[in-house]
């Protein structure tokens, strides 16, 4: 009786092995009907564009970080303040932990660079982009507090901010300081944000944007640092209105209208979309033409930054091109 019991048992799952066989190979066959058009667009064994683009953008990035700890525009080159301030942000902002060696080392670079007066370089935007680079480490809180101090006494009368201390106005280091202020929290009850918000808020052009001489043609890059610099004060719906119709074809920002797409001027404008709380979708389709024109080693070419005379690939491009990827709108970063 016992071996009658386990031939039935056997013969049971026998036919259960026929049964699951031929339902997997029913699936098997419809899957092998679909159209071509429901099979992704990528094999299995590639990675997503976005990802990759992250994934390489932070290598690239960490690659060409100098033995002094900071990062050079280009690589190879001397280490600076804004390039070291900006990798630090990128890689932290893609998820690099505060705690390691390649942050506690850019971090130290900057710590080492300040002036006694508390500026980088008796530098505003050196200095604004030093101070996003510490407070998004989580580290050296008087070292920030000195060039918070410093920026406040390098306003103008005005409410703008000029290249350096007592220099004349300008409009894109007071929207960059402004932008910031706003990245470190500081909201329109803070003094130097109001009325720095006040003087932009009056050097509009008819059309909505902002250019370095008032009257001229509106500039994508300058409007884009002022509408970040502007948003804790006043309603910038009509400024990312006016952005989103200047986007090309292929997704990107250039200078200007009609001006070629460029990865970092595409960056900025990003960054600017968020700070408006507008919807991924326009984001997306930017975000879109940044992992179009990736390099292979992950860097991206721009002659954006004043130093270079011609596109090249270089840190400053491609730390500004992470830190955009991840820029959330308010609306986002109340649902984390």
């Amino acid at each position: 009786m016992k071996h009658y019991r386990r031939m039935r048992i056997l013969i049971f799952c026998y036919m259960l092995l026929i049964f699951f066989t031929g339902i997997k190979g029913d699936a098997f066959a419809q899957n092998e009907a679909l159209p071509a058009t429901d099979i992704p667009s990528y094999k299995a064994s590639e990675e997503p564009p976005l990802y990759k683009t992250i994934e390489s953008a932070k290598t690239y990035i960490v690659q060409h970080q100098n033995r002094d700890g900071g990062w050079p525009l280009t690589p190879g080159g001397d280490s600076n303040v804004e390039s070291t301030a900006f990798a630090i942000w990128a890689l932290i902002d893609a998820g690099w932990g505060t705690g390691s060696q390649v942050i506690r080392s850019g971090v130290l670079y900057l710590r080492n660079t300040q002036w006694d007066n508390g500026s980088w370089n008796n530098n505003t935007a050196h200095t604004t982009f030093a101070l996003i680079a510490l407070a998004t480490a989580e580290t050296d809180p008087e070292v920030r507090f000195k060039g918070l101090q410093w920026l406040k006494k390098a306003q103008n009368p005005s409410g703008a901010w000029g290249k350096k201390e007592r220099a004349p106005d300008n409009v894109l280091y007071t929207g960059a300081v402004l932008a910031g202020f706003r990245r470190l929290g500081f909201k329109q009850s803070f003094e130097p944000v109001s009325k720095g918000a006040d003087w932009l808020a009056e050097g509009i052009n008819f059309d909505s944007g902002w250019a370095m001489q008032r009257g001229t043609q509106s500039d994508i890059f300058v409007t884009s640092w002022v509408i970040q610099g502007l948003e804790p004060v006043y309603d910038i719906d009509a400024q990312i209105a006016w952005l989103k119709q200047l986007q090309n074809d292929d997704g990107g920002f250039g200078r200007y209208r009609n001006s070629p797409s460029d990865p970092e001027i595409t960056a900025i404008a990003i960054m600017a979309l968020a700070a408006g709380n507008d919807p991924l979708n326009t984001r997306r389709v930017a975000i879109n033409y940044l992992t179009t024109v990736r390099q292979e080693d992950g860097s991206f070419v721009s002659n954006t930054p004043v130093e270079l005379t011609k596109p090249v690939a270089n840190l400053q491009s491609t730390c500004f091109v992470l830190i955009a990827i991840h820029a959330k709108t308010a609306d986002e970063l109340a649902l984390e």
